[in-house]
């Protein structure tokens, strides 16, 4: 007798399928994913072109939060490729950048 026991199937994928109005204001926004709860999952967002400062504050804002949600996934002590980490760096010295000339001001 096997005192194995199988593991779980792993949920279904979730599919949402956007008519055509619906596509073309998510090309053209973003898309936030929230819990029932109204909690804050993650953003999912086109780059925008930084024609102005103002684009330009919004785009960083989506990739901070997406940033944050995504290394809040993270656990234990896990090696990230270099690739990884070089983006993430990137995005804070844009962060950075941004706080220091708003000080500035």
């Amino acid at each position: 007798m096997d005192n194995t026991s199988s593991l779980p199937a792993p949920p279904l994928p979730c599919i949402i399928k956007l008519d055509q109005f619906q596509y073309e204001a998510y090309k053209h926004s973003r898309l936030e994913i929230h819990s029932p709860e109204g909690k804050f999952l993650t953003v999912i967002a086109w780059p925008i072109p930084n024609n102005t400062n103002e684009d330009t504050v919004y785009q960083l804002w989506c990739q901070a939060c997406l940033l944050e949600v995504l290394l809040d996934k993270i656990e234990g002590d896990v090696k990230l490729p270099s690739v990884v980490l070089n983006s993430i760096v990137n995005v804070i010295n844009r962060i950075d950048l941004h706080l220091k000339k708003q000080m500035g001001k």
